[in-house]
């Protein structure tokens, strides 16, 4: 028959658990609402400058940018990796180092020297868990997307880029979806070769582009837009990273809590049980004691 009073402590220590998970559940979905919005708020902008840049380049001919040419015979090659500085989020962190491995795996097989730039405690742990050397790390960042951060970045991969210095940049992240779905990704920053175009018909695009009038010329235009595509491109993959982790944290603690709520109540009929036949007993033994008189 179990221990009434070693139930009794175990329901306590499940209790104080709950209210834990419950408080970050409760943090989670706060900081979840923020990160959706502005996750939700810069794609448009994204999205829509990518197709302009695209429509711009594909129709600007003779029109040449280091960032849109890829270099001949690539030897080495930088990523940009985003992680959570916190855990208890499911397996969001291990489903990105899982495609960076994917990714790392291809890229080795090309014969690419790799550097990485890391963000958040987890992936510095995993990689070094991994024995995969870490060129920068950014710590205590991950829940707190900065655009001065990501230019940061963009610049110095630009300035490796057109120096010759680094062949080709990619970023891996959790794409966010919805509340129970982050993906995965690793996305190709440099070169600049995969550029979107408006979903629109052939004869249209011609006919949208035949308008188009260079002022002070598409090489300037060109120049100034196209390492701003690469900064918003790394700005929104931290927007949708840190979308992600909240997203991902609110599920587990969620889940966590809904464990413990069942937990308590197993716990709370196994005593009963326990009780009950604990007073059943000494009834029985008073009963036996008092016949024997």
């Amino acid at each position: 028959m179990p221990n009434p009073r070693a139930l009794v402590r175990r329901r306590k220590a499940v209790s104080n658990t709950r209210k834990i998970t419950k408080t970050m559940e409760m943090v989670s979905t706060a900081r979840m609402a923020r990160a959706q919005a502005a996750t939700l708020a810069a794609r448009p902008f994204a999205r829509r400058l990518r197709e302009i840049i695209g429509d711009v380049a594909a129709h600007s001919t003779g029109i040449k940018h280091p960032l849109l040419e890829e270099h001949t015979s690539p030897r080495t090659a930088v990523v940009v990796v985003l992680t959570s500085d916190r855990g208890l989020c499911g397996a969001f962190n291990a489903n990105i180092i899982r495609q960076v491995r994917a990714l790392h795996s291809k890229l080795k097989a090309r014969g690419l020297a790799i550097e990485y730039l890391v963000q958040g405690k987890k992936g510095v742990a995993a990689f070094r868990y991994l024995q995969i050397p870490v060129t920068k790390s950014y710590l205590l960042v991950s829940d707190k997307p900065s655009y001065a951060r990501a230019e940061e970045i963009a610049g110095a991969l630009i300035g490796l880029y057109t120096q010759g210095a680094v062949d080709e940049a990619y970023i891996v992240y959790s794409q966010f979806r919805n509340l129970v779905s982050q993906v995965p990704k690793a996305e190709k920053l440099l070169p600049l070769t995969a550029l979107e175009t408006p979903a629109q018909a052939p004869e249209a695009r011609r006919a949208l582009s035949m308008g188009y009038l260079f002022h002070p010329g598409a090489e300037r235009i060109l120049s100034e837009l196209l390492p701003q595509v690469v900064m918003l491109s790394l700005f929104t993959a931290m927007l949708d990273n840190a979308a992600g982790e909240h997203s991902a944290r609110h599920v587990a603690m969620k889940n966590a809590t809904e464990a413990a709520d069942e937990m308590i109540k197993k716990l709370t009929q196994t005593y009963n049980r326990a009780r009950q036949g604990k007073i059943t007993q000494e009834i029985s033994e008073i009963v036996g004691g008092a016949e024997a008189l």
